[in-house]
């Protein structure tokens, strides 16, 4: 019986084709907006979660004073994570990484040293992370050279004098492309160094860093300046729990067990919290506000209903007559105005679909469309289907039959 309700109704819809495509197209930007407004939502949390905690699948452990202190954690992560820029620390013991690679689903280790200094590039004085280089360094976080040459390629006597900046230092008003600045002297200290590479920045928190040698490192700076531990996980384990058991492992080694103090995981979740709180409020007053399209095109499918209504007056007449009931003819054009908004919303969704991909793409991020959002649109639609064809419906049901017939 539905099946021939919505046979009649996919008639009356193709029989005034302009019509209906008119109607259609306010439901269809309608809902496309408001998809897309969500699902960029996903995707700005995804962006601000990647930024924050890294997606090459490490983790840094920390020495706090009070693990059990949240804000002092979360201090000491925003530190290590955004550059290493936290004041000295002298509770780590670089012969603790064969500890850390023998731990289970742990891939990779490595001691970050890293000092903030002023330095000086082509007459520009620029506050960066110095950081040690040590033999995994490019492995670990997946650098990439943009232009030059990694400090292994030179004799080892020679990198002493060497350095590596990676790509970020160039966002300053620097002027130079990665390949102008390829033998540049860069002065940290009273050093002067020669820069022979550029590298990329697979991790936006890794911030604006010049690499020197660890020879080069420790002649300048303390060799007690590690800053903090990093583990990279393995694919398939998971991280939080592998990074744990590095942590739990160095607190063993350091009998810090059964004390406040010791090494704790990095914590961002709060800041992520609150971030993403702030992007889903946005996202949902913009969501909000695109809805109100919706209800224009709501109205307007209701206007066109109206019409249909009293184009087929003497039809409706000659089905009552003839033993149509008012639920009968009720239901026809409830069917027919939820069928209108319900294509709407599948056209929408894919045009919705079609341009998150693509921004996707740009982005060179992968996200799964989230089907809610698409389930969403889809039952949004037929409510507003429901909503607004009840008056003409009704209006329909309601159409006295002897006038009805006679009506031209």
């Amino acid at each position: 019986m539905i099946l021939e309700y919505i046979k009649l109704s996919v008639r009356e819809l193709l029989n005034n084709k302009l019509r209906s495509f008119l109607s259609l197209i306010g439901i269809v930007i309608g809902v496309a907006v408001v998809f897309i407004i969500f699902s960029i939502s996903d995707i700005a949390n995804v962006a601000i979660t990647n930024q924050i905690t890294g997606s090459n699948g490490s983790v840094n452990i920390n020495y706090v004073k009070d693990r059990t202190d949240k804000m002092e954690v979360l201090n000491s992560s925003m530190n290590s994570n955004f550059g290493g820029l936290g004041d000295k620390s002298y509770h780590y013991d670089p012969n603790d990484l064969e500890q850390l690679v023998l731990v289970n689903g742990v891939d990779d280790a490595i001691a970050v040293y890293s000092t903030t200094q002023q330095v000086k590039i082509n007459r520009e004085k620029l506050g960066l992370a110095v950081r040690s280089v040590s033999d995994n360094f490019m492995d670990f976080y997946g650098f990439k050279m943009i232009a030059g040459n990694p400090l292994e390629a030179y004799p080892e006597d020679e990198r002493i004098n060497l350095a590596l900046i990676n790509d970020r230092v160039l966002d300053y008003s620097l002027n130079m492309t990665p390949e102008e600045v390829i033998g540049q002297k860069i002065q940290i200290k009273n050093r002067l160094y020669t820069i022979v590479g550029v590298t990329d920045t697979p991790n936006q928190s890794l911030g604006s860093i010049v690499a020197i040698s660890k020879d080069a490192y420790d002649l300048m700076f303390s060799r007690s300046t590690i800053q903090y531990f990093s583990v990279k996980v393995k694919s398939g384990h998971d991280l939080d729990a592998t990074a744990q058991l590095a942590a739990d492992r160095l607190n063993e080694i350091h009998n810090y067990t059964e004390t406040k103090n010791g090494y704790a995981l990095e914590d961002l979740s709060f800041i992520i919290s609150q971030i993403t709180q702030v992007t889903g409020i946005l996202s949902l007053v913009m969501g909000i506000i695109a809805s109100i399209s919706l209800l224009v095109a709501g109205i307007g499918v209701m206007n066109i209903m109206l019409v249909s209504v009293v184009e087929r007056t003497r039809e409706i007449g000659v089905k009552r007559a003839i033993g149509a009931s008012k639920g009968a003819i009720q239901f026809q054009f409830i069917v027919e105005s939820c069928l209108l908004t319900l294509i709407g919303g599948i056209i929408g969704v894919l045009i919705g679909i079609g341009v998150i991909e693509i921004a996707l793409m740009v982005l060179n991020m992968k996200l799964p469309i989230n089907i809610s959002y698409v389930i969403f649109a889809l039952l949004f639609s037929i409510t507003l289907g429901l909503l607004f064809g009840y008056l003409p419906s009704k209006r329909a049901a309601n159409l006295n039959i002897i006038e009805a017939i006679q009506s031209e």
